[in-house]
């Protein structure tokens, strides 16, 4: 296939293309800043706004950690014996007060 063979162009219509590639260059950065800057202003409210009810929330939840007792502890391997404090006279005189059946 042949290609179409293109126009010469004179130099006013170099001249126009030229500044109309030039207009559009610009105002593809203008509408580029544009955006990064409307995208970095919803960005910060969004944060701002994140922090402040993270920082709410955390302010509400700080008396709930004041119920908390730090202390150390050590684990017992044996079981600890339970004994009788009373007196062994106080112990025969119970024992010989409630008889036992036999069966």
């Amino acid at each position: 296939m042949k290609s179409p063979s293109l126009a010469k162009l004179s130099w006013f219509q170099r001249l126009g293309l030229a500044i109309a590639s030039a207009v559009v260059v610009v105002l593809g950065f203008a509408v580029a800043s544009v955006l990064f800057i409307v995208l970095l202003l919803t960005g910060l409210v969004v944060g701002g706004w994140l922090w402040w009810r993270l920082r709410r929330l955390a302010r509400q939840m700080s008396p709930a950690t004041s119920d908390f007792i730090d202390g150390e502890y050590t684990v017992e391997s044996e079981r600890p014996v339970l004994e009788d404090r009373a007196s062994s006279a106080e112990v025969a005189e119970r024992t010989s007060a409630t008889p036992r059946r036999t069966p």
